[in-house]
């Protein structure tokens, strides 16, 4: 039943039947983790006290899988990709798991008579009532006789697979209503009273100019204040929540990358030599292109002499047809041979109109290529092409204009549009089918003829041979053969022994994270490295052309963040804190009766700062001072203030000007704007605190 893909796409729900062969795999690796000190049992995950088993986690991927497949048919799934759709069946479990908690504790439920009047009834959901077959080919309405149609034909359904996918499809409408029943109700729920309205009024509306003097933290030279070891930590104790960390790990590695060798160049070489001989007398240039090119996807056209790119091949302009050049280096890493394969005297360019219509759910490729037979035949009766393209051509850019297309030149269009344009003769109407559609084409003016040639080539990339990654392969293998075997030997030692190794490193690597930086497809590295022990080296990973060596340098468990790794900082923190103190104290025995006084003492200037409020996030020219945006809506007008201690400066301010504060008025329309914003977040609020206590044990690293 063809209509089922477009009910899959409406639902992860709806897909295909788990790989088994894959699950195997996965299990396997598994035990080889567990053998290797993993942990988590065969559960991928727990929510809410409730285990996830990997089996049941699995068998949604897969369907998620085939799913992402059926969607992107022409696109190879990657690791990547196949990551972000495991992260987003983990949430699907998270919402599911914590929703049906709600939803029994609440009874909200959808029973049998809702179902209907959601699939069936006069309040379909917008989800039914938006499926092509579900609908009214002309009005585009929902037909209710169409679903009942479909409903029934289910009951033909000879392997039970449709309705199998039918039923899943009815789970998520009903757990779609479900989710808005409880939605419905943390809404109703949430409220502002005009007391809240009036106070938010005000702090968006009291707008405040100051006058301020700031004196920046380099006022004082670092070299003037001490940081003891005991300060330190007493800060480190005092924000011991600033400082925590995830478990993550850090690693040092040398990548031997395979790039190919002299020989290999030769060899590539030597190949297009003997490949040019026969390139040389073989007619059907395009299929020997197609077979022996590594660019694929080259569109040979017709070009003048002075429009050809590669230069190396401008000698062919004058060369007698048949000819080839060649092998010579055409970029950095690629050989090229090229043949003079056509010689004609064609238009420099043309100008061209067209109607194009396109296969849809209404009319296949034959009812198209009938229906510009018999616009081409209305044209020829006398109809206007410029009339018919306004009402057929689905190319809406150039339909008002007449289906004109304007001036263009070879290339310009795709490769059977453009053959059409520069062999008709001006007034024909051609009929032409090209990945867009089917086009009715006539050519209305043309330039004056010109030489043209068509230059056919084939790219030969020089790539590494077996012999070249083997001895990489080698290199690397050696290099870990030297530390794994002594007991003396460092990984920096013996990587600075060798002037063409480059040591790299990752720091802070969580279980979760997918590749190390630059090296693709490198989960195993990471998962090898949940499992090392620090000091340990690892054995040759190969990652794409990359043969990798690594050693674990760290640990980093959760929880708090050891004080030496924060020592910089927190003496950095400190000092900032000393050098603020200093200033204020040094602000406070200076004698000035205004601001300009102040500024002169201290080396600043008077400057003002306008349109400032309670809810403003940032001062202009100061950035983020939330401190100095409070000192300001609490000081009182012409008052010179202490000094306050900012995220970038000491500051001392003055109140200008301030709008009045409204005790009384009608702030009706600022409680339903806050009340609209609240109920808009409070879904998300609500799920993120569900969240938060559903104690979520993520076990997914010990399986991917």
């Amino acid at each position: 039943m063809s209509t089922l893909g477009n009910i899959r796409k409406r639902s992860t729900l709806l897909l295909s039947v788990i790989g088994i062969a894959m699950l195997a795999f996965i299990l396997g690796d598994f035990m080889q983790s567990k053998r290797s000190g993993g942990g988590g049992g065969f559960f991928v995950g727990e929510v809410a006290g409730e285990e996830i088993p990997i089996q049941a986690f699995e068998e949604r991927v897969q369907k998620g899988t085939e799913n992402w497949k059926n969607s992107n048919p022409n696109s190879t799934i990657n690791q990547g990709t196949l990551s972000q759709i495991r992260n987003s069946i983990w949430d699907e479990y998270i919402r599911e798991l914590i929703f049906n908690t709600e939803f029994e504790m609440l009874g909200v439920d959808v029973d049998s008579e809702e179902m209907f009047e959601l699939f069936q009834g006069n309040n379909v959901h917008p989800e039914i009532s938006k499926i092509q077959i579900f609908q009214d080919p002309i009005t585009k309405q929902f037909d209710r006789a169409k679903m009942i149609q479909y409903m029934k034909n289910l009951e033909n359904d000879q392997n039970g697979q449709a309705r199998e996918q039918w039923l899943g499809y009815e789970k998520y409408i009903r757990n779609l209503r479900k989710n808005d029943k409880y939605n419905n109700l943390v809404k109703q729920g949430m409220y502002v009273s005009s007391m809240e309205a009036q106070l938010n009024f005000n702090q968006a509306n009291e707008n405040i100019s100051f006058e301020y003097v700031s004196v920046p933290y380099n006022h004082i030279s670092d070299g003037l204040v001490d940081v003891s070891e005991v300060e330190i930590k007493d800060y480190y104790k005092s924000h011991l929540n600033d400082f925590q960390q995830n478990e993550s790990r850090d690693v040092d590695y040398v990548a031997f990358t395979v790039v190919p060798s002299k020989k290999d160049d030769e060899d590539t070489k030597n190949n297009l030599v003997n490949l040019s001989k026969n390139f040389s007398t073989y007619d059907d240039y395009e299929v020997f292109v197609k077979r022996n090119s590594d660019n694929f996807n080259t569109i040979f056209n017709f070009t003048k002499k002075d429009d050809i790119v590669d230069t190396n091949t401008t000698t062919l302009f004058t060369a007698k047809k048949g000819t080839v050049i060649g092998p010579y280096n055409f970029t950095e890493g690629t050989y090229r041979v090229a043949k003079l394969v056509d010689i004609q005297y064609r238009p420099d360019s043309v100008q061209a109109r067209h109607i194009l219509i396109s296969p849809d759910e209404n009319k296949d490729l034959d009812s198209t290529n009938a229906l510009v037979e018999s616009v081409k035949k209305e044209i020829e009766s006398g109809k206007d092409f410029a009339d018919l393209a306004q009402i057929y051509s689905i190319d809406k850019t150039t339909a008002i204009k007449g289906g004109d297309l304007g001036w263009f030149k070879e290339g310009a269009m795709v490769a059977e549009f453009n053959e059409v344009c520069f062999t008709a003769n001006k007034g024909d109407l051609t009929i032409v089918q090209s990945q867009f559609g089917v086009h009715l084409i006539e050519v209305t003016k043309k330039s004056r003829n010109t030489k043209k040639v068509k230059i056919a080539y084939i790219d030969r990339i020089v790539e590494p041979s077996s012999e070249t990654y083997h001895s990489y392969y080698t290199q690397a293998a050696q290099f870990a053969r030297t530390l794994l075997d002594s007991d003396t030997a460092t990984f920096n030692g013996v990587v600075s022994a060798n002037p063409s190794l480059v040591k790299r490193n990752e720091y802070k690597v969580i279980p979760s994270k997918q590749n190390i930086s630059g090296l693709e497809n490198s989960r195993t590295m990471i998962k090898w490295m949940q499992n090392a022990t620090v000091d340990q080296v690892s054995e040759v990973f190969e990652f794409g052309n990359n043969y990798v060596v690594a050693v674990l340098t760290k640990i980093n468990e959760e929880g708090d963040v050891p004080l030496e790794d924060l020592k910089e900082e927190i003496e950095s923190k400190v000092r900032k804190q000393k050098k603020g103190k200093m200033i204020v104290d040094e602000i406070k025995l200076e004698q000035f009766s205004t601001l300009q006084e102040l500024a002169t003492k201290m080396n600043s200037q008077v400057k003002i700062a306008e349109k400032v409020n309670f809810l403003s996030n940032q001062i202009q020219n100061l950035g983020i001072e939330p401190d100095l945006v409070g000192l300001a809506c609490a000081s009182g007008k012409e008052e010179i203030t202490n000094p306050i201690i900012g995220r970038n400066a000491i500051f001392v301010l003055k109140v200008i000007n301030r709008n009045e504060r409204l005790s009384s008025g009608d702030f009706s329309q600022q409680q339903q704007q806050m009340m609209s914003t609240l109920k808009q977040n409070a879904a998300i609020a609500a799920f993120n605190v569900l969240k938060e206590n559903a104690k979520i044990v993520d076990n997914r690293n010990n399986f991917y």
